[in-house]
């Protein structure tokens, strides 16, 4: 019987606790429809940490690890399995996954909107606990078993395996995109957090026709890599003070403020500091809050003396990755994968995650 290395996630502890366990478990047989992948990248996301610090909720024993790309290395039964798109998928191929929407609840039939679905499911950590079979549902593992009627997607083979784990990063920009509905061509673009998420975003906001792109943040080679991507002015949080942050967003905009702000920063204070920066009738999106981070102080006046639209957006659907495939076809995103750790570094991993030593690491078994 196949057997699997796989690092699993028994309780949750903070990263510095080394809380994953290196295990080998048996393949369990495909069923009809099921796929067996051969992991070849997992990234290690924001949302990974935020598992290990008790603000996503999952269920342990976990195996996480939801932005992935694996090899097809078998395909249960004798029936044909297509892709989302329509595609046949063959052994050999690469693919992705995606999260699974019911689409019969409320939010997906009524509202239309399949990333609030109410029974969405999603690997790395809220398909089946990890010791349920069939036990490889995360890409932090060497294999991957993938349930029938899953959400595959075949990727093109000139897209790059660094691009793809960058996914929900864009399907979230995307979407965001979206819900501003798109860009004017020629505005400025703040961008507030030069994580994975903000640096998508900015390299969207280039693509969707901005004329400027600004992007707050640190450390110093995150905004190096957001000048190569594309910034037009970087301004580092460790250096600039919020006032002067605030002043020198209006100094590069002859004083009106930003067409858009994106907020993918994760901190409540920077709510306070962006809606500073939006121009009169401008947008603010808030992205960076995947989890509940806290409360700040606001002064509605802003808000209302400005007319400032205000939204958020929180995941995405299906149709969010595959038109974000164009980008990551067209732009080569590797350097934003910055660290690469083999399956048994997986807890060196998130730590360094964690302290943002990384941009983006993954997980190459």
């Amino acid at each position: 019987m196949a057997m699997a290395k796989v690092a699993v996630l028994p309780q949750i502890k903070l990263p510095s606790e080394k809380p994953f366990e290196l295990r080998t478990v048996e393949i369990p047989p495909l069923v009809p429809g099921a796929v067996l992948g051969r992991m070849v990248m997992a990234g290690v996301c924001g949302t990974d940490v935020h598992i290990l610090h008790g603000k996503v909720p999952v269920r342990t024993p976990a195996v996480l690890g939801h932005e992935n790309v694996a090899r097809v290395e078998a395909i249960g039964g004798e029936e044909p399995l297509y892709d989302v798109t329509g595609k046949l998928v063959h052994i050999g191929d690469l693919i992705t996954w995606l999260p699974k929407s019911c689409m019969q609840c409320y939010n997906c039939t009524i509202l239309g909107d399949q990333s609030k679905c109410l029974k969405r499911v999603g690997y790395g950590g809220w398909v089946v606990p990890a010791d349920q079979h069939p036990h490889l549902v995360g890409g932090f593992a060497e294999y991957v078993w993938i349930l029938p009627g899953s959400d595959l997607v075949v990727l093109p083979p000139d897209l790059a395996p660094e691009a793809v784990v960058l996914g929900d990063a864009l399907r979230i920009m995307v979407h965001g995109l979206e819900r501003i509905g798109g860009l004017e061509y020629g505005d400025t673009v703040v961008v507030q957090g030069a994580g994975a998420v903000g640096l998508m975003g900015a390299i969207l906001a280039r693509d969707a026709g901005a004329g400027q792109v600004i992007v707050i943040g640190a450390p110093a080679a995150r905004l190096d890599l957001a000048k190569e991507y594309g910034a037009d002015a970087v301004i580092d949080i460790t250096q600039v003070r919020a006032p002067e942050r605030i002043q020198q967003v209006l100094d590069l905009t002859g004083g009106r403020g930003a067409d858009v702000v994106f907020e993918c920063a994760g901190v409540p204070a920077a709510v306070a500091e962006g809606i500073e920066m939006v121009r009169i009738n401008g947008k603010y999106m808030i992205a960076g809050h995947y989890g509940d981070a806290g409360t700040v102080a606001l002064n509605p006046h802003v808000i209302n003396k400005k007319q400032i639209t205000i939204t958020g957006v929180w995941s995405a659907s299906n149709k969010h990755f595959l038109r974000g495939l164009t980008l990551l076809r067209k732009i080569p995103l590797q350097k934003l994968v910055t660290h690469r750790f083999p399956l048994d570094q997986i807890n060196e991993a998130l730590i360094a995650a964690e302290r943002q030593e990384t941009l983006k690491a993954a997980i190459v078994p």
